[in-house]
């Protein structure tokens, strides 16, 4: 399809005299042509009853057809009660019905406004229990969020049978892979919180309005009003957006921000993440620029008697939203086919001034179309008839969801994948900056085995599940290691079996022994086995046993030690912690020997020169304070190492956070970039290990170091999680050090 650029005029008025014909009682000529001219006459010939619900945070919009026909329509302001909202917003759906003469029993079907639930493609998706539930779970708060509820609790109270539905809902996803990437691999676009809804029945329409089908035209499309999005439409699906959150200003969110700068200003406390997130969600664009979020009376201002200095205000707050609407669709136009037109719609879409402004900045072949105002309604009601009218248009939600996911994951490996480097272990220069990054170094190793010391044991055993990827719908996807389950033979299987844990003879084994410690000992010995991982069998016997292997091959290099690696939020690369777990109370001399221990481990994870705190309770070395004394020594002993930057004594506060070091002065080397913390005794370890992973939520992979392998050696109140990520810390450090010839 190829128009010149002055037809926007002339589909403009095409689409919005459609827009204008719709009245109460009268038939609704955009669901007509949303419908088709096949279904439209078939819809004509019924007396289908249908219920629009479409909540919005400051009203609910309602309206109810018969048919093509518009029986009657309002705007009902949300009810204070924000406690009761569903039960209260229902309640004014009850008294709105009655006061316009028509009795809910005799819907066919009710359409809800879809909110934030878990990303779907395109299409009218039956209302059910798992989409409910992953609305009451989303992650943002959306007054939308509340349609499907409404609806069912409409429903049920009506006591009749009737077709819930929910048509294009906010988080649509279904953009071209290389639009998913966004420059980093830990941060994938998904294509979600757009006004999906909106833009496709505009899209639609603007496609049938010029002769043509949906997924014949190229066309991008723009909402703006209290939030504002674009999509790029072509072949009938969203290819490319720019999302409402975080991405276009609108009238209270404020698009997207200098983040070099407001890092900065988040790092000087002068904002917050809070003020942040209001600036991005709810109270950015022109309520922050103006003092208003109404369009059309920040754009009567230039009419008014205002001063020099607020005209110049109105007109550069003006410019900004025209340069950033037309800028953000040039931004989609980059693609390899032509657009045949451009489609400007939401409540901002009825200033005339204001579009034609965003269309004199975007110089492209195409015409720029302008529909104000939302056809929501219609789409709603244009999905719900046509599921009456083919029940085979209706999709399976759960099912789409779990597509969308594999679709979005298959992206996300295939930037795993190594182009230059061995993919049998990660290289020198490769640190993991999470857990994620961890397991799947882990992943990419030359698996090796793991003897399960007591597998009859739950959560290691959902490790292990995980682990061997045994679930895995990838068949390109690793397992981790080789699982040897030592234990009582039927107690294994059965729980394996309780669990969908397949025992395949392979990567997962079960082995019937009555003494899983010295049967572990034994194949340890016979080379059989890597290393062992506590299951349910007491620690101190795993220990037991693991000294007795290590005495048998020569020893322990330094001392046995725990090192814990945590992913905390907030903090962009894993932090490690000694000992936590195993020496209560080490000396001087013991400490340097743990610290040697733990600077051995990073060194296989690719640390050149970790930044090592030594901790105690104040900066300065104090009598009154031994740690801190103690502190000293230990980090005057490795000054002048090139293998280490170490700084001790210094308080936690000093170690993680460079504005407490800033702050303070502290003149020191680590300054908040700690890779490693370097406790005085356990007690101390024990506190930090679960003030992170209790009050920071953090997540920890831990292993026993400084023996002939390291012990993956959990605690029983560690889940799977935790489990599994122990695993990946053992088996990195194996293979690492069998690959560098390490002992």
């Amino acid at each position: 399809m190829r128009h010149d650029p002055t037809d926007g005029d002339r589909l403009s008025v095409e689409l919005i005299s459609q827009l204008a014909s719709i009245a109460v009682g009268r038939v609704d000529l955009v669901l007509e042509g949303l419908l088709g001219p096949k279904l439209s006459t078939l819809v004509g010939r019924t007396s289908w009853n249908s219920l629009i619900l479409n909540p919005g945070s400051t009203s609910t919009k309602i309206s109810v057809y018969n048919g093509l026909r518009l029986l009657a329509q309002g705007e009902l302001s949300a009810p204070e009660r924000l406690d009761t909202d569903i039960q209260a917003r229902v309640d004014q759906v009850h008294e709105w019905l009655q006061t316009n003469g028509l009795d809910w029993q005799e819907l066919t079907g009710i359409a809800a406004r879809g909110g934030l639930m878990r990303p779907v493609a395109s299409g009218t998706y039956r209302i059910c229990e798992r989409m409910l539930n992953d609305l009451a779970t989303s992650p943002v708060y959306h007054a939308s969020n509340l349609g499907a509820a409404m609806a069912r609790r409409i429903a049920a109270q009506a006591g009749t049978e009737m077709l819930l539905t929910t048509t294009d809902p906010v988080m649509v996803d279904e953009i071209l892979p290389a639009q998913r990437l966004t420059g980093s691999a830990r941060v994938m676009d998904d294509g979600t919180a757009v006004h999906y809804l909106n833009q496709r029945a505009v899209a639609k329409l603007t496609a049938a309005v010029m002769g043509a089908d949906l997924d014949e035209v190229h066309l991008i499309t723009c909402h703006l009003g209290g939030g504002a999005s674009a999509i790029r439409h072509q072949g009938g699906r969203a290819v490319q957006v720019a999302q409402a959150f975080g991405t276009l200003p609108s009238a209270n969110r404020s698009g997207r921000l200098p983040w070099i700068k407001a890092l900065g200003m988040i790092a000087r406390k002068e904002i917050n993440l809070e003020e942040v997130r209001k600036a991005v969600t709810r109270q950015g664009g022109l309520s922050s620029l103006a003092g208003t979020d109404d369009f059309r009376e920040f754009f009567l201002f230039s009419e008014r008697c205002l001063s020099p200095e607020q005209l110049e205000k109105v007109q550069l707050i003006t410019d900004f939203f025209a340069n950033r609407v037309a800028g953000e669709i040039l931004g989609l136009s980059a693609a390899q086919e032509k657009i045949d037109a451009i489609v400007l719609t939401g409540g901002l879409a009825c200033d005339e001034g204001f579009c034609r402004r965003v269309a004199e900045r975007i110089h492209l072949p195409a015409p720029v179309v302008r529909v104000p105002g939302a056809l929501e309604q219609s789409a709603l009601a244009e999905g719900l008839l046509r599921a009456c009218a083919e029940s085979g248009s209706l999709k399976d939600y759960v099912h789409t969801v779990e597509e969308v996911e594999a679709e979005r994951q298959k992206t996300a490996h295939a930037l795993t994948v190594p182009l230059l480097a061995d993919p049998r272990v990660a290289t020198n220069g490769t640190v993991p900056a999470s857990l994620e990054d961890l397991i799947r170094m882990a992943r990419e190793t030359t698996a090796p085995t793991i003897a399960l010391v007591g597998a009859d044991n739950a959560e290691a055993l959902l490790a292990v599940k995980q682990a061997a990827a045994t679930d895995r719908k990838d068949p390109r996807e690793r397992s981790m290691a080789r699982f040897l389950l030592l234990g009582d033979w039927e107690r294994v299987t059965n729980l394996a079996w309780e669990l969908d844990l397949p025992i395949d003879g392979q990567d997962v084994v079960a082995v019937d022994t009555p003494d899983p410690v010295g049967f572990a000992v034994e194949i340890l010995e016979a080379g059989w086995a890597d290393t062992m991982m506590k299951g349910s069998v007491s620690t101190a016997d795993v220990l037991k046993g693991f000294l007795r292997f290590c005495k048998s091959q020569g020893g322990i290099q330094h001392r046995l030690s725990h090192l814990a690696l945590f992913d905390i939020p907030g903090r962009d690369k894993l932090l490690g912690l000694t000992d936590a777990a195993m020496n209560t109370n080490p000396d001087v001399e013991a400490r340097i020997g743990i610290l040697e221990n733990s600077l051995d481990c990073l060194r296989l994870l690719g640390y050149q020169r970790p930044k090592v705190a030594v901790l105690s309770a104040t900066e300065k070395p104090s009598k009154a304070v031994d740690s801190s004394l103690e502190a000293r020594q230990i980090a005057e002993r490795f000054t002048g190492r090139d293998d280490l930057i170490i700084d001790g004594p210094m308080a936690l506060d000093l170690a993680l956070s460079p504005e407490s070091a800033r702050d303070k002065g502290y003149q020191g080397a680590v300054k908040g970039d700690a890779d490693l913390l370097l406790v005085p005794d356990i007690d101390v370890g024990n506190a930090v290990y679960k003030a992170f992973t209790v009050t920071s939520e953090a997540d920890a992979a831990g292993a026993i170091i400084g023996g002939s392998v390291p012990l993956i050696l959990t605690s029983r109140g560690d889940g799977a999680r935790t489990k599994l990520a122990a695993m990946a810390l053992a088996v990195v450090l194996i293979a690492h050090a069998k690959h560098r010839g390490a002992p």
